[in-house]
């Protein structure tokens, strides 16, 4: 039996997603892996449906010095004690340092590193300074990594610009669970938005905000979901039209979906987000920026409409414009789009293939 330990510093949003999605083995070997999970305290809940029993947590209070501490040394008392056969690395803040725990316990365990960084540091928008420590960083550490998990061709391909070997990366989409083709219908009312992530710079929430106050269209309503994760605050108005609610457990967003007559995306960048396949697999248009991977899954005036990335004048000209009926055939055809190409049977195998096959 292999054993494997997912490991991630947070895992709000897209990530948790991802880790329960690959939480079940292929179809008939589950009697052959063992998994394991480290995660934040506070987060717990966003593994349901996983057993207890299999989660290790540590105490994160936000991203600052004690925290990533205290995720260092729990992990490598739970590698020194699980003794994973792989350890699986979800995002960057994980990837650097648990790839530095590994090294240091090499002379007791040395298991099988994989690394997803669910898009690169120098992926984001900073100064070309900052881009070359990230790319520096990651370029020493993939000599202790044995496969890297890209999540969009976008992301490999620009990694391997920055210098990250193309031999260890490893293409994989996202993938989702078929969803029932309950169709949607073009009611009267109002068109009813929905926005679901991390409220911060890197999904966008204040170009969101910024394009909907320009819209001054009295049958648009807008329902954000989510909170806050790497800022300690966040700024959200009162503003006609706009409901908060905070992050909800996935039958709830599900119901939300249905609700919803469009979904927004208006991230800066990302590996490859899950909310868009979500939203498309339950009929959901979908209107995105044009940052990294979104277009290798939302094309424009197909399957949605596409904006340029930090333009909130571009996202309220589309919102000025959109009407149901033309609504309503996008998101039939995103949800044949994401049946047809990101479909979680074929991530989940890609996966555990990556976790059998030899090292690099």
């Amino acid at each position: 039996m292999k054993k494997i330990l997912h490991v991630a510093e947070t895992i709000k949003g897209g990530v948790a997603t991802v880790i329960r999605t690959i939480s079940a083995p292929p179809e008939g070997e589950a009697s052959n892996y063992e998994l394991v999970y480290l995660i934040p305290h506070d987060q717990k809940k966003e593994l349901h449906g996983i057993d207890e029993q299999q989660v290790r947590t540590f105490f994160r209070t936000k991203r600052d010095a004690l925290s990533l501490l205290r995720f260092a040394w729990k992990m490598a008392r739970v590698i020194l004690k699980e003794k994973p056969h792989v350890v699986h690395l979800h995002s960057t803040f994980s990837g650097v340092i648990g790839r530095c725990v590994c090294l240091i316990l090499r002379p007791w365990r040395s298991p099988k590193i994989i690394y997803c960084p669910h898009a690169f540091s120098f992926l984001m928008e900073s100064s070309p300074a900052k881009q070359k420590v990230y790319s520096l960083i990651e370029r020493l550490l993939q000599k202790v990594t044995d496969v890297i998990i890209c999540v969009s061709q976008y992301e490999l391909d620009t990694a391997a610009t920055f210098g990250i070997d193309r031999h260890r990366m490893k293409l994989i989409y996202n993938g989702i669970h078929y969803k029932s083709d309950e169709p949607k219908t073009n009611g009267q009312g109002p068109i009813h938005l929905l926005f679901v992530g991390r409220l911060d710079y890197q999904k966008g929430f204040d170009v969101l905000l910024k394009a909907f106050a320009g819209v001054r269209r009295t049958d648009l309503k807008l329902t954000v979901v989510g909170s806050a994760v790497n800022e300690d605050t966040v700024d959200c108005p009162v503003m006609d039209g706009v409901e908060y609610v905070p992050w909800v457990t996935p039958a709830e967003v599900n119901a939300l979906y249905q609700a919803a007559d469009a979904l927004i995306v208006p991230s800066r960048w990302e590996g490859f987000a899950m909310v868009p396949l979500e939203g498309m697999a339950m009929g959901l248009p979908v209107i995105a920026s044009d940052c990294t991977s979104l277009p290798e899954l939302v094309s424009h005036e197909v399957t949605g409409y596409i904006f340029p990335a930090g333009d909130h004048q571009a996202l309220t000209d589309l919102l000025v414009n959109i009407e149901k009926p033309g609504l309503l055939d996008l998101g039939t055809q995103g949800r044949k789009v994401v049946r047809e190409r990101f479909s979680a049977t074929l991530m989940i195998r890609q996966t555990y293939d990556v976790y059998s096959a030899p090292s690099y």
